[in-house]
């Protein structure tokens, strides 16, 4: 059964959205991410695709592929950040392959991956 992010997990409200949006941004292949500290002890994920890249069937499609890479490569991590994936035209065609590379190498320039909880070793 694939992974699914449970409601705590979740970027939800439009406020939510605003404000991570006013934290750190990167953009690299067709992908932004803008990324803000929280309070909690986990990511908290949201994910926008807008509706001039496709159809309902074409947005919900990559909106998949964009979560289901975004836990292959956050799997292991308990960083408490807000995270807001906002997809872009270039991405659309794109493989499964390719977005899994380009949101691995958007985290890891981010250096998200790299950082640990207080209070944690290596």
């Amino acid at each position: 059964m694939p992974y699914a992010y449970s409601k705590h997990e979740r970027i939800r409200k439009n406020s939510e959205f605003i404000a991570t949006m006013k934290g750190e941004r990167l953009s690299i292949d067709g992908l932004s991410l803008f990324c803000t500290r929280n309070t909690k002890a986990h990511f908290r994920v949201g994910i926008s695709v807008g509706k001039k890249l496709g159809n309902a069937v074409l947005r919900n499609k990559l909106r998949r592929r964009i979560r289901t890479c975004v836990a292959r490569v956050l799997k292991d991590h308990e960083l408490g950040y807000d995270l807001v994936l906002v997809a872009r035209t270039k991405l659309v065609l794109a493989d499964f392959s390719t977005i899994l590379k380009t949101v691995d190498a958007l985290l890891h320039r981010t250096a998200l991956r790299a950082r640990t909880p207080e209070g944690t070793a290596r």
